[in-house]
């Protein structure tokens, strides 16, 4: 008698576990989720200053430069994580920038200034990558600063070209005045 309870006792308990693992319960219960974070959306930013048709001349062979402003075309409309993922990249090549002032007219301190400050936002940007619990928000933040650095910068060589336009044009109104 003893082993027919049991027996019964293990049949009941097999049964109840099956009914538990039926494949139609599980489908109702899986869940899909969506893969793309909503926080991850692409911010399309507004272009700061460009560089004027002279001050494109005068950096034409600054190589360096080139190579930045390239690739901060795709910051001006990039997701935080994309932007995160570049920040390494971006952090090369404006240290490249940094160590290749070449053209004389731009070893200034204002330029050097203005270098170091889109250096030092980029560096930021990739020292965020490192770190888990930064948002999206400070992220878009860091990215705008670096822009803004680089609009300052773009800003700053476009003066150095129109004053030294200026200056030329007042050294050839004053050689035209004394003759």
């Amino acid at each position: 008698m003893y082993t027919k309870v049991l027996f019964f006792f293990i049949l009941i308990l097999g049964i109840v576990s099956c009914k538990q693992n039926d494949p139609n319960l599980s489908k109702n219960n899986s869940i899909v989720t969506d893969t793309i974070d909503v926080e991850d959306k692409i911010d399309v930013r507004s272009i700061g200053e460009t560089l004027l048709p002279d001050s494109k001349i005068k950096v034409e062979n600054w190589n360096e430069y080139q190579q930045l402003d390239q690739f901060l075309t795709t910051f001006y409309s990039i997701s935080p994580t994309e932007a995160l993922n570049l920040s390494k990249e971006l952090s090369t090549i404006t240290k490249q920038l940094k160590d290749s002032i070449s053209i004389e007219r731009f070893t200034r301190p204002d330029i050097s200034i203005r270098i170091n400050v889109l250096n030092n936002n980029v560096l930021r940007l990739a020292d965020m990558a490192t770190i888990s619990s930064i948002n999206s928000e400070e992220v878009k933040m860091e990215i705008q600063s670096i822009l803004d650095a680089f609009s300052a910068l773009n800003a700053k060589i476009n003066n150095i070209t129109s004053q030294e336009k200026l200056e030329t044009e007042l050294d050839t109104l004053n050689l035209l005045k004394i003759k």
